[in-house]
């Protein structure tokens, strides 16, 4: 999934108008480049153009991983500037993308599994959708809408703004990766199931060990040392109230029901700058070493809304 999402944002990056439309042939292109960034050896797919001007593809099946499939019923982009990417190979100046109907089914090798596994989402829910421009005048990629849509009370959403990134040509794109960094960004987010479908297997299975208690005893003890690190933050990063929200929303793990909400601002942004004093460290930091090098000028706030008294 990592090289999809790679692939999508390095096309990215002014607003795209109502009344622009997308050419033929400007789809065909993008769509190419992006596949040989994804496998050289994926397939092109059919592509049309929609009456309101958007590249659409039906019917979408890439292969995400060894073995699983990645399907999109739907899948529809624009962009503005694409001249500078036909033409210099540069980022459009915004890209805003559309999926609707994702699914996730399995190609082991196993037949049997496989249609089994493509049974369980042969009703795909899920939606996504992204938009992101870059700002010549302020040399930032901002992420005015990025949603993933899981099913009733399941959403996922995000804005965001990162300095320091200039794209004007190739080599100021090179040279500003060491100075891009995160200055703001919002997520808000509504647990009703999406946790335990999508990041409960995943998590947990890396976290929990075999040799260990039972695993209701190891969540435990995790959330007791997770909350213990949230309360030794520093009050200027993350204040009392935002400290009680994480830890009330910890708590609720790994069935969280409500309503959350994070908002991050960095002064400086957080960036490959700010790694730099752990890269001449001889010895693993410490937690408080990375809070004060890190983390200065960060703040952090967070709320959590349960429902149903979870």
């Amino acid at each position: 999934m990592r090289c999809y999402v790679f692939a999508a944002l390095m096309v990215c990056a002014g607003q795209v108008s109502a009344q622009e439309r997308m050419e033929l042939s400007t789809c065909q292109y993008g769509w190419a480049a992006v596949v040989r960034l994804i496998a050289s050896d994926a397939q092109l797919q059919q592509i049309s153009v929609t009456d309101d001007g958007w590249c659409q593809i039906d019917d979408l099946k890439l292969l995400a991983e060894p073995q699983t499939n990645f399907k999109v019923e739907t899948l529809r982009w624009r962009a503005s500037d694409m001249e500078r990417f036909v033409e210099q190979g540069l980022p459009p100046r915004s890209l805003e993308i559309v999926g609707v109907g994702v699914s996730i089914a399995g190609a082991t090798g196993d037949r049997n599994l496989d249609y089994l596994m493509g049974l369980q989402a042969a009703v795909p829910e899920t939606g996504f959708g992204v938009f992101v421009r870059w700002d010549g005048v302020q040399n930032a990629v901002f992420v005015d809408e990025a949603y993933v849509d899981f099913s009733a009370e399941n959403r996922i959403e995000a804005t965001a703004r990162v300095d320091g990134v200039d794209l004007s040509d190739q080599t100021a794109m090179q040279t500003s990766i060491g100075s891009m960094g995160l200055k703001d960004l919002v997520v808000t987010t509504q647990f009703s199931g999406w946790f335990e479908t999508y990041l409960a297997l995943p998590v947990g299975y890396g976290l929990l060990r075999e040799d260990g208690p039972e695993p209701e005893i190891q969540v435990q003890e995790l959330q007791s040392q997770v909350i213990e690190i949230i309360y030794n933050l520093p009050e200027e990063i993350v204040p009392g109230t935002s400290k009680e929200a994480l830890g009330s929303f910890v708590q609720s793990l790994p069935t969280p029901r409500g309503a959350a909400r994070l908002q991050l601002s960095a002064n400086p942004p957080l960036g490959a700058s700010r790694m730099t004093p752990f890269a001449l460290m001889a010895d693993t930091p410490a937690l408080d070493e990375i809070v004060e090098l890190g983390l200065d000028g960060v703040d952090l706030l967070f709320t959590w809304n349960p429902k149903g008294g979870n």
